[in-house]
């Protein structure tokens, strides 16, 4: 899931998504991951800094949700989810069990922070020992390391992870799911058009569903990639017609009522601009009132990759 539909959604639940933030670093956007951290709910979405698709899911505040497996309730506030109640809902499955979808089973133990850690592809449980007496740790490396303690005394969960790999760690590539564009175009790459050795305007580089379903019984649309370049000087029409509908249009708010004014003096006064905002592309143009394309005020980095070719 990319990052903007997950702000929407975050938007329209503000009333039940609370004191939410948002965080990414200045010096370094396109190396650090993008987080929104939902502070009343313990939940922690970690995105790509280049594509911003969700890669993982960090849960660090076990009191204040409901976990479900199966429809079945494996750790609620009060009553935490132990070790064994862990090894019980995912333990290690067997060939030919498709019912499952963890196929094996990782244990670690962090001698100087004192925190277990199991994990299964794609989900991972952090169990921390440092509170539990009694805790012996069995020799051997790797799977075959594990922990022996009191059953009173159990390590309770603090963390979880859902993420798509084998370990945190090592995640794998995330891609976008084809029921994720929801008929948006996806930015690709976002390059400078020259003629004459002059920047002209932009060749934008992105992915959208042509109409076509890619097989009968899924009914999924196409993905296609599609190369449009917008140009200075380019009307409306030709804007709406290479990108589509922007997400939204912006006025200056000195502009709103100068572009419905008329008459003589509308020769006299300024062009008004508004903005045409393609949020799910990262691009922001502005336009006059005359229907031409005044300037590309700016591309977003986190949602597309700028080239521009220095002569």
């Amino acid at each position: 899931m990319p990052l903007n539909q997950v702000l929407t959604l975050i938007q329209q639940n503000a009333r039940i998504l609370t004191n939410v933030e948002l965080m990414y670093s200045r010096k370094d956007p396109l190396g650090r991951d993008i987080c929104v951290y939902l502070s009343n709910d313990g939940i922690r979405l970690m995105f790509h800094p280049v594509t911003q698709l969700l890669r993982l899911i960090e849960v660090d505040n076990l009191s204040q949700i409901v976990l479900k497996y199966k429809e079945k309730i494996f750790s609620e506030p009060g009553a935490e989810v132990s070790m064994d109640k862990v090894d019980e809902f995912f333990g290690s499955t067997h060939p030919g069990d498709r019912e499952s979808m963890f196929t094996f089973l990782i244990t670690a133990y962090d001698d100087k922070q004192k925190i277990c850690v199991k994990s299964w592809r794609g989900l991972s449980f952090c169990f921390p020992t440092a509170e539990s007496a009694n805790v012996e740790v069995t020799p051997g490396f790797g799977p075959l390391r594990s922990l022996k303690f009191d059953s009173a005394t159990q390590p309770r969960l603090t963390k979880m992870s859902i993420f798509k790999g084998t370990a945190v760690g090592k995640n794998e590539e995330v891609t976008m799911p084809l029921s994720g564009y929801c008929g948006q175009n996806r930015t690709l790459l976002v390059s400078c058009a020259r003629r004459n050795g002059r920047i002209t305007g932009v060749d934008v580089l992105f992915q959208t569903q042509n109409g076509r379903t890619t097989s009968r019984m899924n009914c999924e649309l196409e993905l296609v990639k599609i190369t449009r370049t917008i140009s200075f000087g380019d009307s409306v029409a030709r804007v709406l017609s290479a990108l589509g509908a922007p997400s939204k249009v912006f006025y200056k708010s000195e502009d709103k009522m100068s572009i419905h004014r008329g008459g003589y003096k509308e020769t006299l006064s300024p062009l008004p601009h508004f903005f045409f905002n393609y949020f799910s592309m990262g691009l922001l143009i502005c336009l006059t009132a005359g229907v031409e394309m005044k300037k590309l005020v700016d591309v977003v980095l986190f949602r597309a990759m700028w080239t521009a070719e220095v002569l």
